[in-house]
């Protein structure tokens, strides 16, 4: 799968210097990474997604190409926010299955049908913290099984997931053969059940 199948451009990596300790430049996930998680993880029809810092949305549209998901993505910067809905615009897809935001991702509400939340290091521990706040609101209303998709992840967000939450490990999986080297190259998926 590539951009030009779906019509769309987030081949972009954020240089313009506004990345910050808090939030962390935009930097879309390699299709060949994508595949390699979701040849593994199969999310259920049911399932809709969150993407907090979608950036130009490529997850969004991937995952509604590939298994006709709804989702969201949730974006702080209006410039790739208002790029995310010209790709929206030229998506070859279902359209009505993907909406963007324009929002910092602690402040987005998470409404009650939304189960799987992607995460490619997005931001800092302090932001994810509140961010898993807001999950945990609404799952607190709506007791469903939520998922956690983590891509790229710092030791300190984990520790945090595991030493604070109610979440447990699910599975990791290797992004790439880089995990050789870089032992962050890889998905860690956690879950919280509603049993």
């Amino acid at each position: 799968m590539d951009d030009k199948l779906l019509h769309i451009q987030t081949e972009e990596i954020q240089t313009d210097g506004k990345d910050t300790y808090h939030f962390h430049r935009y930097e879309p996930t390699p299709y060949e990474v994508l595949e390699r998680l979701f040849n593994v993880y199969i999310p259920s029809s049911s399932d809709v997604a969150v993407d907090f810092g979608c950036g130009l949305g490529r997850l969004n549209f991937y995952l509604e190409h590939r298994f006709g998901l709804r989702s969201v993505g949730v974006e702080m910067s209006e410039h790739y926010y208002k790029r995310a809905l010209e790709n929206l615009q030229n998506y070859n897809g279902n359209r009505d299955h993907i909406s963007f935001v324009h929002k910092k991702a602690e402040e987005y509400a998470v409404s009650k049908e939304e189960t799987l939340f992607y995460f490619f290091n997005p931001f800092s521990l302090n932001i994810f913290r509140r961010v898993l706040q807001q999950i945990l609101l609404s799952w607190q209303e709506a007791l469903r099984e939520i998922t956690l998709l983590i891509y790229y992840p710092e030791d300190d967000l984990l520790f945090y997931l595991e030493r604070h939450t109610s979440f447990h490990l699910k599975a990791e999986i290797a992004a790439s053969d880089d995990i050789r080297s870089d032992r962050r190259e890889r998905f860690c998926i956690y879950t919280l059940s509603a049993f």
